[in-house]
């Protein structure tokens, strides 16, 4: 039965799931290590991460060409940790952090003016701004500062009973908003004049980290319980659904493209992705073991990941396989080798090698390995972007597609080569 199987997957031509599956790539590594807290990005070349430098100004940084390199700039402050990024254009950003320090820039981070200290035992975790002129900031004690001109001046919008502190603040429109935190989420419907009080079935000290709304009525937030909880409402808040969904730990951050495909990462290198709005969760491979702190999307392809020890891992196509240099040794010629298992169930591990030839302008060669079902359709883009010479092994994850025969493709420079592979389930 297996065999007739096995030729049908040959000769036979079969109908397959269109999926996309791509790489996190540990893209940047700063030097010294640093504990990454958020990355948040405008478009998709600027964008701006910090970290604390112990016994260094340098805590703040800035991409312009999407994560390849990373300008340090400086805000003044010697070992700083800033939790809280938002920006409004690539020249005027806001950052929160320790001791009720907010800063903000209107050149692009050349400069750095502090704003308020209000409380200097306070930490500020959450910040976003409706408009140029109107912000809001939650952190330690529960409490909630808004401005109305820019930063220029800040007050106690809201104060939180028994909370220790708020952590994430999501604005849906100019009226509706959520904030999360330390066993408590929050709800304006009044643009912050009022806020009311949620209590979905929270542990002890339990913190929702992070929280996402689409609407009034459909949101989804993540915990820092050791079985790392999902939180899901379609009816503002009225009720939440509650899962564990990471036994590895600890999630610490969360983004959804859309109401359905959404993205979690935290403890233990653990990032996890969903298409059908949290009902079920994938294993995506981080390549890290190490807590991964923050995860932002420029788009549906391209994303970003912060890590504790100063990582910042990418993809450019989803997040759904792993690349990884096997070898820095430089190969004399091209190769692609024939995946291992093959047949496999369900994933399977690529081989290719890269001699030292250059690309335009003398860049390292364009590196892209695609996949395509039996009748040409290409389903599958696993590597899309510049590589150094070297040998390299890319893992290919089929979960969610049919079996059958697969062709893959290595194409860098002049250089193409095809092989074929047997997804046998």
């Amino acid at each position: 039965m297996i065999r007739r199987f096995y030729t049908l997957l040959i000769f036979s031509i079969c109908i397959f799931v269109n999926h996309s599956y791509s790489q996190w790539v540990n893209s940047y590594t700063f030097n010294p290590a640093q504990s990454l807290q958020v990355i948040k990005f405008y478009d998709q070349n600027t964008g701006y991460c910090s970290a604390p430098v112990y016994g260094s100004q340098y805590n703040i940084h800035k991409t312009t060409n999407a994560g390849l390199n990373w300008i340090d700039q400086t805000a003044g402050y010697t070992g700083m940790r800033f939790m809280g990024i938002w920006i409004v254009s690539p020249d005027t950003v806001y950052i929160c952090g320790n001791y009720g320090i907010i800063i903000k820039t209107v050149n692009g981070g050349n400069n750095w003016t502090t704003l308020t200290q209000i409380d200097s035992t306070a930490q500020d975790w959450g910040i976003q701004f409706m408009n140029s002129n109107t912000g809001f900031v939650c952190g330690s004690y529960g409490k909630v500062l808004k401005t109305t001109n820019g930063g220029l001046n800040w007050n106690l919008n809201y104060s939180a009973p028994n909370q220790n502190f708020l952590s994430y603040i999501d604005f849906i429109n100019a009226n509706t908003a959520y904030i999360a935190g330390s066993g408590v989420v929050l709800k304006t419907t009044d643009g912050g004049a009022g806020w009311i009080q949620q209590t979905p079935a929270f542990v002890n000290f339990e913190v929702m980290n992070q929280i996402q709304f689409f609407n009034e009525l459909t949101g989804y937030g993540v915990s820092n319980t050791s079985n790392g909880r999902f939180f899901k409402t379609t009816n503002g808040g009225n009720n939440w659904d509650i899962t564990s969904i990471s036994p590895n730990g600890a999630l610490m951050g969360e983004y959804f493209l859309n109401a359905n495909t959404g993205y979690a990462c935290g403890w233990n290198g653990v990032i996890i992705y969903t298409t059908d709005a949290g009902s079920t969760w994938t294993a995506q491979s981080s390549g890290l073991s190490e807590i991964l702190t923050c995860i932002s999307f420029t788009n549906s392809l391209t994303g970003y990941v912060t890590t504790w020890y100063g990582h910042v891992l990418k993809t450019t196509n989803g997040g759904l396989s792993f690349v990884n240099k096997i070898s820095t040794e430089i190969p004399d010629e091209f190769k692609l080798n024939q995946n291992y298992p093959n047949p496999f169930n369900p994933s399977t591990k690529i081989e290719f090698s890269l001699p030292l030839t250059k690309g335009v302008g003398g860049m390292d060669n364009n590196v892209t390995i695609s996949v395509f079902d039996i009748t040409g359709k290409q389903v599958a883009t696993l590597i899309n972007e510049p590589l150094a010479p070297g040998k390299y092994e890319v893992t290919f994850n089929a979960n969610g597609i049919s079996s059958g025969l697969y062709f893959y493709k290595l194409t860098a420079g002049d250089f193409s080569e095809t092989k074929r592979m047997i997804l046998l389930k």
